[in-house]
C-alpha cells in the first residue's frame, strides 16, 4: 500500500466508505437498529479512516494496543467504578454474541449499537485489504451480490437499492484496477498517457456503469421464480431455517408481497409525518354491514420507537377443513363479504377478525398465527373472494368479568417493549390504570384518555430523529393520524401488561341494513388495536378521536344464530349474482359501475409504465451509442506515444475507419495511393499537399525508415481534415447519424 501515492489511497478509500456503508444501512434494516444515516456514515468514515492508517502503517496497530494498556491500567486504579462497569458490560457482551450467532440466544437491542460496530469493524477490516491490494476486485462484487441476496431473502426490504450502491462502487473500483494495469504495460512500451485520458475514461467508466445500475433499478421486483419441487423441498430438509426466509416457496413468495400502510398508502417506512390521500380505488366490498366493519391486512407486534414491524409467524395452507383459530366461547353471528380488489397490488385476503370459511378459487391459501390471509401471488384486479366471519356477541359486563389467561407465548409476542421508551411514558399509563379493577377498564381508560385529549390531522409534523414516536405523540405535538393513536394505545397497553397489537387494514362505515356495495379508497386505509382479554381472546379498540367507537356488541345482540339467519347468509347475493339476476342492460350497468374505472386505470397505468420502460431503454442505449461515437472519434487526442511508428498506424487505422463510414471501398484494381487520391478527391480535398499526405503514409506503410514526430504529426492533421472535409460534405445530420448513430 505503501508505494501508491496519496490521490490513489484517498479515491480507494473514498470507494471503500461508499461500500462500506451501503453494507451498514442494509445492517441497519437488517435489525431494525435506529440510528440516523448521519451518525452511521460517521461510525463508518471513523472505522475506515482507522483501518487505513493501521493498513498503511502497521507499527501503529501495536501503538494503539500498547496505549490501551496504559489507558486500562490509568482507569483501574483512578477511575475503578467506571473501568468496572465498562469491563462488566463488555464480557456482558462478549458472552451473548456467540450465542446469538450460533442461534441460543436471543438478539437484545441493548445490544444493537455494539453489534453494528463490530459487524463494521470487521467488514472494513475485510474490505479494507481486498480495495487496497491486487486482489481480483471481482471478489468484492461477488461477495456483495451474495451478502445482499440474504439482506433480500431476510425481508431487509431496500436491499436491492443498497445492492446498487454497492455495485456501482464496487464495479468503479474494478475498472480502476484494470487501469491500473493497463497503465503499467503503457510504461512499458514507453507510452504516455495524457491527463485528459485519464479524466475521459473515469467519465467513461461511471456512465457506463451508472448507466447499466439505472437499468436494473427500473426492472420489476415481483417476478415469479422458477420452481423445482424436488430441489425446494431438499434445501427445506437439509437447511430448515431457509423456511423463514423470502424464498421460492409460494407462501414465502406470497408473504412479501402482503399488504401494509407504508407501502401502499403512506410511502415511508417511518412512522409520522404528513400525509395525503388520492382518492384512488382500492377494494369493491358486498355484504350487508351493521355495523362498521374493521377489514384487516397487516398485523404487528414488533415495535422500534420508529416503525411497526412483524415476528414471521408459522403459517399454513388453508383448506375446507383447516381450523382457524380459537374462538373465544361466547355467542356470535355469522357475516360474509365479498371482496374485489381494485388499483390495490398485494396478496392480502382482507378480512374480519374473526374467519371460518375463505373462498378464493384461483390459487393457494395461507393463513398464520395472527389470522392473516394471503395467497402465493399478488391478487389480480379481476379476481374475487368471499371470507365468511363470525362476530362475538360481548357486553361490557362480560369482558370486565372475563377470566384471565396467562398464555406465555402471547406474553411473550405481544407485551415486548423497546428498552429506551422514556419515563413518563411508563408514569402516565400507571396514573391511567390507578383504581381499575379489570384490563377491560384499564384498556378502556387508555382508549378515553387518547380520544379525549389529542388532535386529529393529516398534517403533524414529522417526529425529529432520535425520538421515540409514541412519546413524542403523547406529549410533544399531541396531534396526529391513526397510525399516531394506534400506536400510542398499543405500546401504553403493554405497559400496562395487556397483550395488544398493532393491526393495518380498511375501515368500512355501515350504511345500514340490506346487501351493499362499498367502495373503499385510500382514504378508507386505517389502523387501529386489538387487545388480548383472556377468555374472550382478541378485542379491538378504536383510540383514534376521528372514528367512532368500536361496540359491536350491542349492534348484534338483538340478532338472532337460528336457522333462519343462517338461510339468509347461505343466500347472500355475490357479485356476479347480482348483476346476473336482472336484465342484460341492468348487468352491463352493475358491471360497469362496479369494475370498469378500476380495471381501465390499472391497464393504462401498466400501459404507461411499459411505455416508460421502453422510452427509457431506448434512450439509454442511443446515449450509450453517441457516447461510444465520441470515444472512437476523439480518443486519439487524448494519447501521446514515445514510438511514432505505432502512433502514425493508428492514425492510418482511424483514417480508414472514416472512409468506411462513408461507404467509400478499394477496388481491387486500385493502389493504396490511387484509391486516396479518389477519395481526397471526392471530398474536394485537392492540391500538392495531399500528394505529400499519401507519400507520407505509403511510406508508413510500405517503408522501414524511421518515422518522425514530423510525419505523425501531418498524419494527424490529415485525419482531422479528412473529418471536417466529411461534415461538409455530408451535412451535420448525415455526419451524425454515420458517426453516431450508424453501425459500429
Amino acid at each position: 500500500m505503501h508505494k501508491y501515492d496519496f490521490k490513489d489511497r484517498i479515491f480507494r478509500s473514498l470507494l471503500l466508505f461508499m461500500i462500506v456503508f451501503s453494507l451498514s444501512m442494509a445492517i441497519k434494516d437488517y435489525f431494525s437498529i435506529e440510528i440516523s444515516l448521519g451518525s452511521l456514515a460517521l461510525y463508518d468514515v471513523a472505522l475506515i479512516f482507522m483501518v487505513t492508517l493501521i493498513y498503511c502503517f502497521p507499527w501503529i496497530f501495536g501503538g494503539g494496543v500498547i496505549i490501551s494498556i496504559i489507558a486500562a491500567i490509568y482507569m483501574k486504579y483512578y477511575y475503578s467504578q467506571v473501568f468496572d462497569k465498562t469491563s462488566r458490560d463488555i464480557y456482558l457482551f462478549l458472552q451473548w454474541l456467540p450465542g446469538y450467532i450460533s442461534g441460543y440466544a436471543a438478539f437484545l437491542e441493548e445490544y444493537d449499537l455494539p453489534l453494528l460496530f463490530v459487524i463494521l469493524a470487521f467488514s472494513i477490516a475485510l474490505l479494507a485489504i481486498l480495495v487496497f491490494s491486487k486482489i481480483n476486485k471481482l471478489i468484492i462484487t461477488a461477495i456483495g451480490i451474495i451478502v445482499f441476496s440474504f439482506f433480500w431473502f431476510t425481508y431487509v426490504e431496500k436491499a436491492h437499492l443498497y445492492l446498487m450502491i454497492y455495485l456501482f462502487s464496487s464495479l468503479i473500483l474494478y475498472s480502476y484496477s484494470l487501469w491500473e494495469k493497463k497503465k503499467e504495460v503503457w510504461e512499458s512500451r514507453d507510452i504516455n498517457v495524457s491527463i485528459s485520458f485519464y479524466k475521459n475514461w473515469a467519465g467513461s467508466a461511471i456512465l457506463l456503469i451508472g448507466f447499466s445500475i439505472m437499468f436494473m433499478l427500473m426492472l420489476p421486483l415481483n417476478i415469479r421464480p422458477l420452481r423445482v419441487t424436488a430441489l425446494n423441498d431438499f434445501m427445506m430438509q437439509k437447511f430448515p431455517f431457509i423456511q423463514q426466509w423470502r424464498n421460492n416457496s409460494d407462501e414465502n413468495y406470497g408473504y412479501s408481497f402482503r399488504f401494509s400502510l407504508s407501502n401502499a398508502i403512506y410511502k415511508g417506512k417511518r412512522l409520522g409525518g404528513p400525509i395525503s390521500f388520492s382518492g384512488s380505488p382500492m377494494l369493491s366490498l358486498r355484504g350487508s354491514l351493521r355495523s362498521n366493519l374493521y377489514l384487516r391486512g397487516s398485523v404487528y407486534d414488533k415495535y422500534s420507537g420508529f416503525n411497526w414491524s412483524k415476528s414471521r409467524k408459522s403459517s399454513k395452507i388453508y383448506d375446507k377443513d383447516t381450523k382457524i383459530g380459537i374462538l373465544p366461547e361466547t355467542k356470535f353471528n355469522e357475516l360474509e363479504i365479498e371482496i374485489k380488489p381494485k388499483m390495490l397490488a398485494a396478496s392480502t385476503l382482507f378480512n374480519s377478525l374473526y374467519p371460518i370459511e375463505i373462498e378464493y378459487r384461483e390459487n393457494k391459501v395461507f393463513i398464520n398465527d395472527d389470522l392473516e390471509i394471503y395467497t402465493k401471488n399478488v391478487i389480480n384486479s379481476d379476481s374475487v373472494y368471499r371470507i365468511k366471519s363470525k362476530i362475538p356477541i360481548i357486553s361490557e359486563d362480560m369482558l370486565r368479568l372475563g377470566k384471565p389467561d396467562d398464555d406465555e407465548s402471547i406474553n411473550k409476542l405481544y407485551l415486548k417493549l423497546p428498552h429506551n421508551i422514556p419515563d413518563r411514558v411508563y408514569n402516565l399509563v400507571e396514573e391511567l390504570s390507578k383504581g381499575k379493577s379489570s384490563p377491560y377498564d384499564i384498556a378502556k381508560s387508555i382508549e378515553d384518555y387518547l380520544r379525549n385529549n389529542y388532535s386529529y390531522t393529516l398534517e403533524p409534523e414529522k417526529p425529529p430523529e432520535g425520538t421515540d414516536f409514541v412519546d413524542y405523540f403523547l406529549f410533544e405535538k399531541k396531534e396526529g393520524y391513526c397510525t399516531y393513536y394506534a400506536s400510542s394505545m398499543t405500546i401504553m397497553l403493554r405497559l400496562a401488561g395487556i397483550p395488544s397489537r398493532y393491526v393495518e387494514g380498511f375501515i368500512v362505515k355501515s350504511e345500514g341494513q340490506g346487501t351493499k356495495t362499498y367502495n373503499l379508497t385510500d382514504r378508507n386505509s386505517h389502523a387501529w388495536v386489538e387487545a388480548y382479554l383472556g377468555e374472550y381472546g382478541w378485542v379491538t379498540f378504536e383510540p383514534t378521536s376521528a372514528y367512532e367507537e368500536v361496540q359491536s356488541w350491542s349492534l348484534w345482540e338483538d340478532e338472532s344464530t337460528d336457522a333462519s339467519s343462517q338461510n339468509n347468509i347461505d343466500n347472500f347475493p355475490s357479485f356476479s349474482e347480482a348483476a346476473s339476476s336482472g336484465s342484460d342492460r341492468r348487468k352491463e350497468l352493475l358491471e360497469e359501475d362496479i369494475y370498469s374505472d378500476g380495471d381501465a386505470t390499472i391497464k393504462v397505468n401498466i400501459k404507461g409504465a411499459f411505455v416508460k420502460l421502453v422510452t427509457f431503454i431506448f434512450t439509454m442505449l442511443v446515449l450509450l451509442r453517441i457516447f461510444y461515437g465520441f470515444i472512437r472519434i476523439n480518443i486519439l487526442k487524448l494519447i501521446i506515444m514515445k514510438n511514432q511508428r505505432i502512433f502514425a498506424n493508428i492514425y492510418i487505422k482511424q483514417v480508414i475507419w472514416m472512409i468506411n463510414k462513408i461507404e467509400k471501398r478499394r477496388d481491387d484494381s486500385e493502389t493504396f495511393r490511387e484509391f486516396l487520391k479518389r477519395i481526397c478527391y471526392s471530398l474536394d480535398m485537392t492540391g500538392d499537399d495531399y500528394e505529400h499526405i499519401v507519400s507520407i503514409i505509403e511510406r508508413i506503410i510500405y517503408g522501414n525508415k524511421i518515422v518522425s514526430a514530423e510525419d505523425t504529426h501531418v498524419v494527424r492533421k490529415f485525419s482531422e481534415s479528412l473529418r471536417e472535409s466529411i461534415k461538409i460534405k455530408q451535412g451535420m445530420l448525415k455526419y451524425i447519424t454515420n458517426f453516431y448513430l450508424g453501425k459500429l
